[in-house]
């Protein structure tokens, strides 16, 4: 087993996105054995918990080498009902938090909208090892999309419990751009499926995935 954990924080076990953190909980059972990783659900990922969670993985010498976030987001923000505010993360959060967030890691932000604005310059510039994330808003509607998003988020997670970094998620997204291509090619102009396929293509091409000096 891989002695640095991963700490997995899933906010989002609205109905609609409940498939998407059954997803997740499937992905951990199979892979549990060959990694360390710390999950914190929806009652469990508020702000000062995670904090400390972060904390005390550093004061005893085994910090988090990953952190991916499962939740809704908005603008240079991470949403999380639990939390004050409604904010997990932000670019306001003090710069001692976005430290703790960022010292040696690898962050993915499964979240709509995050990479928009300053946070993930600040993350970087906190010391992040590389933050993935996209600009627009996430979702899908149709079992094909939902089963693609769902295949996204494992590949993206199996990234970081590699300790991949910029090139790995670079690669990992050039991979799915052409699977998502191949099964757009498959389905009819004007379903319901192609035009969720066709949303995620897009998010694709405009997904984040920084690292130090990667503008």
């Amino acid at each position: 087993m891989t002695a640095r954990p991963v700490l997995s924080i899933d906010t989002s076990f609205d109905p609609d996105s409940a498939w998407f953190a059954a997803g997740r909980t499937q992905l951990y059972g199979r892979m549990g054995e060959q990694f360390s990783i710390v999950p914190f659900g929806r009652a469990s990922a508020e702000r000062r918990r995670i904090l400390r969670q972060v904390a005390r993985a550093e004061a005893t010498g085994n910090p988090f080498r990953a952190i991916v976030v499962s939740s809704h987001g908005k603008t240079s923000c991470v949403v999380d009902d639990e939390s004050p505010d409604g904010i997990l993360l932000s670019h306001e959060s003090p710069a001692q938090e976005l430290e703790l967030w960022a010292r040696g890691r690898v962050l993915y932000f499964c979240c709509g909208e995050t990479a928009n604005g300053p946070l993930f310059d600040m993350l970087l510039n906190a010391g992040a090892r590389a933050v993935v994330g996209f600009t627009g808003r996430l979702g899908a509607a149709t079992v094909d999309g939902k089963f693609f998003w769902r295949l996204l988020d494992h590949e993206l997670v199996t990234c970081a419990l590699h300790d991949q970094q910029v090139p790995g998620f670079e690669r990992a997204r050039q991979q799915f751009l052409e699977r998502v291509a191949m099964r757009l090619t498959t389905l009819p102009d004007d379903g319901a499926a192609r035009d969720d396929l066709a949303r995620m293509r897009d998010l694709l091409l405009s997904m984040v995935i920084r690292g130090p000096g990667k503008g």
